[in-house]
């Protein structure tokens, strides 16, 4: 008898645990964007020297709206504390919207004062699933671990629960959302701060359109484009090719 009871109690507990488990098809998520300021500088004597002067963070925010397949990820809250002369390209107010079904993205993207409308078949990622596990905004994650433009490692957190396969920046098709996304060669990380079950309006959910003088290109294009122009700026023009890249 002790042994039924016993059992039963485990079996309650399961359908229990089993009953709470939610999985979301839409929603928003809030990420916060993280470069390590002090990474970056290293090396930069001029700059290392004003390393008492510099967070060694800087912090932006952005959110990703998701629905039936589609996402769109852009600018969020503002930070706090922004370091304004460091770094400062206007990537912040790119838009990156992506059709998971379709398996295209389309992006407003800032280089320096040129504005362009990305257009392509989403980047393909070799992902590798791990066993690691963590919690992000109180979700389970599984690690995957990518590599893009050759030598650029990916580091992702997904969850299964979230049944939309997208994430933040153009990083997705993995079995289920990326929650967390760190990119050590860029002193880069970018995790879901919270999760919310908003239904995302139409406009939140659509590509945006080509304005002005925005410069149409697709993926190889914009990558040509950006070597060649900094081709003689030599360390740091290729690490600012990346990080338009990403």
């Amino acid at each position: 008898m002790k042994q039924l009871i016993i059992t039963l109690f485990f079996l309650l507990s399961l359908v229990k645990i089993q009953a709470q488990q939610v999985f979301l098809s839409y929603g928003k998520i809030e990420y916060e964007k993280k470069i390590n300021i002090y990474k970056e500088i290293e090396g930069d004597t001029w700059l290392e020297n004003m390393k008492d002067k510099l967070p060694q963070f800087m912090t932006s925010y952005f959110n990703l709206y998701f629905k039936d397949g589609k996402t769109l990820y852009e600018k969020g809250k503002d930070s706090e504390k922004k370091v304004l002369f460091f770094g400062d390209d206007g990537s912040e107010d790119d838009i990156i919207y992506t059709d998971l079904t379709q398996q295209t993205f389309v992006k407003k993207q800032s280089v320096f004062e040129q504005t362009f409308l990305l257009s392509d078949s989403i980047r393909k990622v070799e992902w590798r699933i791990t066993n690691d596990i963590r919690d992000i905004a109180g979700f389970e994650c599984h690690k995957a671990v990518g590599k893009i433009l050759d030598s650029v490692y990916i580091i992702a957190f997904y969850t299964d629960q979230i049944t939309t396969s997208g994430g933040p920046l153009s990083y997705c098709n993995l079995p289920g959302m990326v929650l967390g996304i760190a990119i050590p060669r860029c002193n880069l990380t970018i995790f879901a701060t919270k999760v919310e079950l908003i239904e995302p309006k139409p406009d939140k959910l659509s590509a945006p359109a080509q304005k002005g003088k925005m410069k149409k290109t697709d993926y190889p294009s914009l990558l040509s484009t950006l070597q060649s122009s900094v081709k003689d700026w030599g360390s740091w023009g290729r690490k600012r090719v990346i990080n338009f890249m990403l």
